[in-house]
């Protein structure tokens, strides 16, 4: 098994808090894709140098970008460069190895999950794993009145994936999915990797703990997984108190690598938590 992440110079903070809890309980080669021009100085700083191979790539651009989702697409749209680095990352890494991990940093692990991950897929000679919203997907999509083009029992969010799959042409396959079907694509990279793997096993919610989804108050995460747009180092939106426990321990991780962070990114993450004590 091989991870990989993919960043650039907006998500420096993030990289360095997700990297620095991911190996504080794994071991494992992971590659990072840097957007050409990054700084990585920071994440190197935390990151164990045997295990990290860096690889500076300039992001790929394509004139369906800038249609893709259309006025729903549910990220920024100068992001949707990384996103698509994503697919042709893992069309490399794929050839690599037998087992692809990759995982969003907007993440904080809290536990080992590669001995777990080795040991799940193992089982498979083929497939993909991940932690699926169905529920969550279905619900957004009616009460947004959009159509569903991913009409899939299970619908993984992409925050932490494995990939045992053959991924060959897959950015090409990637750029034919936006052209057919990107007005309907809101989450384009998510969407494409639902749409196009068929063999799909789910994983455990622990894996990639969603903090709003059902159930997360009894949960032991392995990794926690800030999705949305509140985030604890963004403006202040609304937190379920409940949540509190989550964003109090990305707090204490950002503690422990302060001086690799910028002083802003940590002011706001203690704003966020002390707004809800």
């Amino acid at each position: 098994m091989k991870a990989f992440v993919v960043l650039d110079e907006g998500y420096i903070n993030q990289a360095v808090v997700s990297l620095s809890s991911f190996f504080k309980y794994n071991r494992i080669e992971l590659v990072i894709y840097a957007e050409k021009g990054t700084d990585l100085s920071r994440v190197l700083a935390v990151v164990p140098e045997e295990l990290v191979e860096v690889r500076h790539v300039s992001f790929p651009q394509h004139e369906l970008f800038a249609t893709v989702g259309g006025n729903r697409l549910m990220v920024h749209r100068s992001a949707v460069p990384a996103i698509a680095q994503r697919i042709k990352a893992l069309e490399e890494v794929s050839a690599e190895t037998d087992c692809v991990l990759n995982f969003d940093l907007d993440t904080l692990f809290l536990g080992s999950v590669v001995p777990l991950l080795e040991e799940i897929t193992a089982k498979y000679r083929t497939g993909i794993f991940g932690v699926s919203e169905r529920e969550n997907r279905d619900r957004w999509m009616k009460q947004m009145n959009l159509k569903e083009v991913v009409n899939t029992p299970l619908y993984f969010n992409t925050g932490l994936m494995c990939y045992k799959a053959d991924c060959k042409g897959l950015y090409e396959k990637f750029i034919k999915t936006i052209e057919e079907k990107g007005n309907f694509m809101y989450c384009p990279e998510q969407d494409f990797v639902n749409l196009h793997f068929k063999k799909k096993y789910p994983l455990a919610n622990e894996f990639n703990a969603i903090w709003f989804n059902p159930g997360y108050k009894e949960m032991a995460p392995l990794m926690v997984h800030y999705l949305s747009f509140e985030k604890p180092w963004n403006k202040f939106i609304y937190l379920d108190f409940r949540a509190y426990a989550w964003w109090k321990k990305y707090l204490s991780a950002c503690e422990r690598v302060e001086g690799f962070l910028d002083r802003d990114f940590i002011g706001r993450v203690r704003s966020n938590v002390n707004r809800v004590k």
